[in-house]
């Protein structure tokens, strides 16, 4: 009997010592979203099947370059024919002037002529530009120069505007807890509203940009005492796979934003640690004060 009272007043005191650190522990930990994060999703601007992915996984583009390019068999054909309308069109104005320089007595006519061939010289270029911009939307180019970090796409797989569904990511989807809760816009946190579509979906081609990337944390008001510029914290990314790395608070908002779980400011913490896999734009984290 002495034997189990020790123990259970050994039981009593280690709670007494261990679930204070533990619930302080938890306080320490706010949410987060990650905000530019260096990494740009791209994708084509209609639906449609991926005709070539030239691209793969670590390769280093430039701007302007030609990552992957969406079926339209017909499209280049028509700018060639575009293109020849035109030169058919400038080649008769050609002619036209020199008519009307070798024979200035029907120069009236010439004149009619040419002002006939110039509007219709007007309205080739105008449609070789609407066709050029029906091929560019076929086309992911590179908005400027990085390390491709995923390539998704596949020759003959349907895609939308917002990339590619993925299965695998549905099942991921409903067995996760770590979603964010808000979208930190400008003028403060809303609730996120999400399509089905758009979470379970996949860029054509992820390009990072830059190796910099934040988290714009949410801080509870009873938190905000704890929170100073220059501060150290902790970041994990789950989603991401990123655990544990170094941050610094870089400055917190002083105006507060209104949510339905109570009255929070906004924190800007810059990551100070390297990481494998910088996370996407809008992926959930958490950082753990001190």
């Amino acid at each position: 009997m002495a034997g189990g009272i020790l123990i259970a007043g050994a039981c009593v005191a280690s709670a007494v010592w261990y679930v204070p650190r533990v619930i302080a522990e938890a306080r320490g930990v706010i949410t987060g979203t990650v905000s530019s994060s260096g990494v740009v999703a791209l994708n084509f601007v209609t639906p449609g099947q991926i005709s070539k992915v030239s691209v793969h996984l670590n390769q280093v583009v430039h701007k302007g370059e030609i990552l992957a390019v969406e079926y339209a068999p017909n499209a280049d054909s028509i700018v060639t024919a575009d293109k020849a309308a035109i030169s058919a069109v400038q080649a008769k104005i050609a002619q036209l002037k020199a008519a009307a320089a070798a024979n200035p007595a029907n120069a009236a006519v010439d004149s009619a002529e040419l002002a006939a061939a110039k509007a219709q010289l007007a309205s080739g270029q105008a449609q070789l530009a609407t066709d050029r911009l029906k091929v560019a939307a076929t086309e992911i180019v590179a908005p400027s120069s990085g390390i491709v970090v995923a390539a998704n796409g596949q020759p003959g797989e349907t895609v939308t505007s917002s990339g590619i569904r993925s299965y695998a990511f549905d099942t991921r989807q409903r067995a996760t807890t770590q979603q964010p809760q808000f979208s930190l816009l400008p003028e403060g946190p809303q609730p996120v509203r999400r399509d089905a579509a758009a979470m379970s979906s996949l860029p054509v081609i992820a390009l990072r940009t830059s190796d910099a990337w934040q988290v714009v944390a949410l801080v509870p008001e009873g938190s905000v005492a704890r929170i100073k510029a220059g501060q150290k914290v902790t970041i994990s990314v789950p989603t991401a796979r990123i655990a544990g790395v170094t941050g610094q608070v870089q400055q917190l908002i002083p105006t507060p934003v209104s949510t339905a779980q109570g009255m929070f400011y906004q924190a800007v913490i810059t990551v100070t640690g390297r990481v494998a896999n910088v996370p996407m734009n809008g992926m959930a984290a958490s950082i753990q004060l001190g």
